[in-house]
This record gives structure tokens, C-alpha cells and sequence, in this order.
């Protein structure tokens, strides 16, 4: 966990991250997998625990894909569900409870592509399920029957046939 692709991600991750400080948030974990090298191969960024968030900071507007879970506080299921709509990207949501039917209620409130329950990859374990996000999260999707539909262009045809008593009639003026 921690590895990245292209160091200039690593900065944009660190940017997200001092921006949140910035404005108050505090880091209460960061363990680093490796360190972060020269080239494309052993770039790590540390994972990173950040609490005290909101949704005024980049990291919380922001798709950030690396190893940083930001932690924000609310007051009822319903705020939580508020809180995690409040966002023009919607990829995929994990939802941790120890209420299975409230995790599971919370889930399908939640405007997103893919949610898990008590769990954050099982999602991603299962091929045949369809992935993909809502909102400016991505362009369709892939996996399961909907990606492959997603990878096709679905075209009618149709042709007029002589049928006994039914037949489309086409005005004079319009021929």
C-alpha cells in the first residue's frame, strides 16, 4: 500500500496533505511502505491517517487515489449521508458499522458507483460485478455484463414489412 506510478503524483498527494494542515487538520498516523525514488519503480507515498477535515479542503475535493484516509466527524446517519453526497465525484464508498442494516441503509443512500460494506476491496475481488462511478467520477464503466454493454454501440434496424391490416401509411406530401 503506498506505491505510486508517477512521482509527480506523490506531490500532488503531499499538496492535498499540507493544504489540510494548513487549514487545521491534523495528521494521527503516517507510516511510509518504502520511500519515494527517482523513477517510475519503489515510489512510495506514506499512508497517512487525517482527522480534524472538512469539506473545505482540497483533499476532501478532490479524487486523491493514494493511501490517505481522511477521517471527519458527524452527528447522525442522516449528516453522514449529507456529508458524503456533498461532492461532484461519486467513484465508491465503504461503509463501517457495527449495524450491518444501518451500514447497509447508509450504502444505498450514498450517490456512488460501487459501495462495499464493512469491507473497503472485496469490490474489487469479484470481476463478474460492474464497476464504474456517478458524477464526474470516471467516463462508464467496466466489469459484469453492464461494462461489456458499456463497450458497445447498440443499434436498431428495423424495416417495414407488409403485414395484413397494419401497415405505415406515409401522406403523399411527405413521400
Amino acid at each position: 500500500m503506498g506505491a505510486l506510478c508517477m512521482h509527480a503524483h506523490s506531490e500532488k498527494l503531499q499538496g492535498l496533505i499540507n493544504d489540510a494542515l494548513d487549514k487545521r487538520a491534523e495528521i494521527i498516523a503516517r507510516r511510509s511502505s518504502g520511500h519515494i525514488g527517482e523513477g517510475a519503480v519503489d515510489q512510495y507515498f506514506p499512508r497517512t491517517v487525517i482527522v480534524n477535515v472538512n469539506h473545505s479542503l482540497r483533499l476532501m475535493q478532490q479524487e486523491a487515489f493514494g493511501p490517505i484516509m481522511p477521517i471527519m466527524k458527524f452527528s447522525s446517519d442522516e449528516e453522514v449521508v449529507k456529508l458524503a453526497n456533498d461532492s461532484k465525484f461519486g467513484l465508491g464508498c465503504a461503509v463501517f458499522s457495527g449495524s450491518q442494516s444501518r451500514a447497509t441503509d447508509i450504502a444505498f443512500q450514498i450517490n456512488c458507483g460501487i459501495a462495499a460494506i464493512n469491507d473497503f476491496g472485496a469490490t474489487y475481488m469479484c470481476q463478474s460485478l460492474p464497476f464504474g462511478g456517478v458524477k464526474r467520477s470516471g467516463f462508464g464503466g467496466f466489469g459484469g455484463a453492464e461494462g461489456l454493454r458499456a463497450c458497445c454501440l447498440v443499434k436498431a434496424v428495423v424495416e417495414d414489412r407488409w403485414w395484413p391490416f397494419i401497415k405505415t401509411v406515409i401522406p403523399k406530401p411527405v413521400q
